[in-house]
């Protein structure tokens, strides 16, 4: 696995551990859901002019969306900010390898990372014209990721060999990691009530108020939720003997799942206030493809008998 694909990709971000430690938190009431309907939303590509490889992770309320590009998988991508059907492109300095965007909040201030010498990253926020590192103390590696409308970053800290998940309130690093003993913990996604999900090895979490919950769609060997909006939709992408990397959406305990119509894979990772979704699919080998849908709203998930 190489770095530089490590950060074009959600998926290789996320599965650089080796092994899978099991994942002891209080368990959502509903995992037990027998069978997950398939959501129908409408797809838009979002892809960068002349590029093969767009990734789209973060959406704000206003449709604004970044994430990054690249000539092909195994060339250095930038980071974007995609705005009234604009894109623009930013690089983080002396990034040599990838520069990623990641989070979006409605200020436009962007969360995200930059690689430099194959094994070192350092995290930032943009808003546009400069850029603000954040580095966590002891660590060769900071990915921003998450943020929210008061500034508060998640994202996780460490090295390429290990992470842990972090919030970042004000100049304060908090641990986020649920708990047990993982190789790595990623702190994904945050809204505006501080909710947040993550991933712990291959397992997902929520964390709110003090509580850590597993998010665990029903069937998959991973499960890795990444984004949550203000609504407690949950959204992410799992793997399962039928379903090799297709998004899901989660709320109140009920799962849906979602794929781009004839996709290999489907990965998603954002949403925003109104329910648009945004994340990548694969059509083939060489190039990855970043889309927006229409919104999703609490009517395409199942009817919970306790609410929960």
């Amino acid at each position: 696995m190489t770095v530089r694909i490590l950060a074009l990709t959600a998926v290789l971000v996320l599965a650089v551990a080796l092994v899978c430690a099991p994942i002891q938190l209080p368990q959502v009431r509903a995992q037990a859901q027998p069978a997950v309907p398939e959501v129908q939303l409408v797809f838009t590509t979002v892809d960068c002019p002349g590029k093969q490889v767009t990734i789209v992770y973060g959406i704000n309320s206003v449709g604004d969306m970044t994430g990054n590009c690249a000539d092909s998988l195994y060339d250095p991508s930038s980071g974007f900010v995609y705005r009234n059907g604009d894109f623009t492109l930013f690089d983080y300095p002396g990034a040599d390898t990838d520069t990623t965007g990641f989070g979006i909040n409605d200020s436009g201030l962007i969360s995200g990372w930059g690689v430099r010498q194959a094994a070192a990253a350092v995290g930032f926020l943009y808003d546009g014209t400069n850029f603000k590192a954040i580095r966590a103390p002891g660590a060769s590696a900071t990915f921003a990721r998450g943020i929210n409308n008061a500034g508060v970053v998640v994202g996780a800290q460490g090295s390429f060999g290990a992470v842990r998940g972090f919030a970042l309130i004000g100049s304060l690093f908090r641990k986020v990691s649920p708990p047990g003993s993982y190789l790595d913990t990623f702190a994904d996604g945050i809204n505006n009530l501080n909710q947040i999900v993550g991933t712990a090895d291959e397992g997902g979490f929520y964390y709110g108020k003090g509580v850590y919950k597993t998010i665990a769609f029903p069937g998959a060997s991973q499960t890795w939720p990444v984004g949550i909006n203000d609504d407690g939709i949950v959204v992410g992408w799992y793997t399962t003997d039928g379903c090799v990397d297709c998004g899901f959406a989660y709320r109140k305990g009920k799962f849906v799942s979602l794929r781009y119509p004839g996709a290999l894979a489907t990965f998603t990772a954002g949403i925003n206030n109104q329910g648009q979704i945004v994340g990548t699919y694969q059509v083939d080998s060489s190039t990855l493809h970043g889309f927006v849908t229409s919104p999703i709203t609490a009517a395409d998930f199942p009817v919970s008998a306790d609410n929960d």
